[in-house]
């Protein structure tokens, strides 16, 4: 999937992309792990232990390291100046 962030395309995995727009949504509200792993991937699912910090790993080298915050214990979340 390709984005477009401070005028440039990036291209993005379907996961990638979807952590994009759930932290997008509601800028500076936190989005716990369980709620993203929710998201991705459904109640069905099993996920390996450390997807989501590898989602968000990737993430930030596209579109940089300091558009999504890490609030420890807590979860995940875009800056509100995004």
């Amino acid at each position: 999937m390709l984005a477009t962030v401070d005028g440039r395309e990036i291209v993005l995995s379907r996961r990638e992309f979807a952590i994009l727009m759930a932290l997008m949504e509601r800028p500076g509200v936190i989005r716990s792990r369980q709620q993203l792993e929710d998201r991705l991937y459904g109640w069905q699912e099993e996920v390996e232990s450390n997807a989501i910090e590898v989602h968000i790993h990737n993430l930030r080298a596209k579109i940089g390291k300091t558009s999504i915050d890490t609030v420890r214990g807590l979860g995940y979340r875009m800056r509100p100046d995004r």
